[in-house]
């Protein structure tokens, strides 16, 4: 891996082209909608509920991309990013690491989330990456848990014996009933 990549989180949807491999639209239990995109080896995710919405990037650094980001986090070997964000009636909650493994498929990368029961899944794999002969294709993928309203990324990368993971928990602010 030669390029930095990072986490980042927007309000809304910038305006940002992206080249898209694979697309889901997926549902939360609590009425957040996702919509999902595999775009290179990275991935956005757009999360929406009536007028608030989220979008959430992992990706090379690009200086295309917008700086109006509420967070841009380059991710480090051995460092964990986790973080609450609060925007309209969201409560955003991600863990994100790179771990020194390689998932050799997306259905490997599941079976590490320990019966975590799936309402989709979303993955794809760069058949054309040079330089993987003998190793792993690379893959990025998304699951989704919908009775947790949690979704979960993975980005590998062989030739440097890493991968991405991701969390990312989407709730709704409880309101206090005592007075």
């Amino acid at each position: 891996m030669t390029d930095s990549i990072y986490f980042s989180l927007y309000q809304d949807v910038p305006n940002y082209p992206v080249r898209i491999f694979q697309t889901a639209h997926w549902a939360m239990g609590n009425g957040v909608e996702l919509e999902v995109n595999i775009i290179g080896k990275s991935h956005r995710v757009i999360s929406r509920r009536g007028n608030d919405c989220l979008t959430e990037f992992i990706t090379c650094f690009d200086e295309n991309l917008p700086e109006q980001a509420l967070e841009r986090i380059c991710l480090l070997p051995g460092r964990v990013h986790e973080q609450e964000y609060h925007s309209g009636n969201l409560v955003y909650r991600v863990n994100v690491e790179t771990v020194p493994r390689v998932f050799n498929t997306m259905q490997a990368f599941t079976d590490s989330l320990e019966g975590v029961p799936l309402a989709g899944v979303l993955t794809h794999d760069f058949i054309h990456a040079p330089g993987h002969s003998g190793t792993p294709l690379p893959f990025t993928g998304l699951a989704l848990n919908s009775d947790t309203n949690t979704f979960y990324t993975v980005h590998t990368y062989p030739e440097s014996g890493i991968s991405i993971i991701s969390r990312t928990a989407i709730d709704l602010p409880v309101l206090s009933t005592a007075s």
